[in-house]
């Protein structure tokens, strides 16, 4: 890609986001400082995702118009959901409960999906969430059932499994649509079913999506 930079036209043939000393990671990550609660927050450069650049635009139609079109049709929205909390203290805390409602209106459980998309604002961002619907206290205080939102442990095998937001960045305005592509690539790579895509924003707002794959309908 080319840039300009200071009038003059450079080419950028990696991305500089991606670290590769690798080697010196083990001893360099705990020497960083919080961010935020000092002195002994967990959020730090590390596990923070960095703001990058970028754009999307994300197409959407009936199966019908897809089909005349020439577009594929193997990946279809679900179900969705968009949820509110108090954004103190829980500021990015509202997907967990989209996750619940999602769920419900797609007639599953979370232990029926296959493939977990979380929006790693933060590694603390994912790891929050994971615990919300594993907590049958989180799911009565905020939605009143005596149940966890999750009827599983979530397996981590299943979450982020290509790298999130830190591991690739955080454009603001492409992010939404980088989640919901990376969820529908990977199951038409692996031919799995559901995939459910997590999204927090500033302000105690949440975006939650399941999408499903049927291969023979390409």
């Amino acid at each position: 890609v080319d840039i300009m930079k200071k009038r003059t036209k450079v080419p950028y043939t990696t991305d500089n986001l991606i670290r590769d000393d690798w080697d010196k990671m083990p001893a360099k990550l705990p020497t960083l400082k919080p961010a935020f609660r000092k002195p002994n927050g967990t959020i730090t450069a590390a596990t923070s995702s960095a703001l990058t650049d970028g754009a999307s635009a994300v197409l959407i139609m009936s199966e019908d118009k897809a089909k005349e079109l020439g577009y594929p049709t193997d990946i279809t929205i679900k179900s969705w959901d968009f949820s509110g909390i108090d954004p103190f203290p829980e500021l990015l805390l509202a997907p967990p409960i989209g996750w619940h409602r999602a769920l419900k209106k797609a007639g599953l459980t979370a232990k029926d999906i296959d493939l977990f998309e979380i929006h790693e604002a933060f590694a603390g961002q994912v790891l929050a969430t994971i615990k919300c619907v594993e907590s049958a206290d989180f799911a009565k205080k905020h939605l009143n059932i005596d149940h966890a939102i999750s009827n599983t442990i979530i397996d981590m095998e299943k979450v982020n499994v290509n790298g999130s937001s830190i591991a690739i960045g955080h454009p603001f305005a492409a992010t939404a649509g980088r989640v919901v592509t990376s969820a529908m690539n990977e199951l038409r790579r692996t031919g799995k079913k559901h995939a459910l895509c997590s999204i927090c924003a500033a302000g105690g707002i949440g975006g939650v999506c399941i999408i499903e794959h049927t291969p023979k309908m390409k």
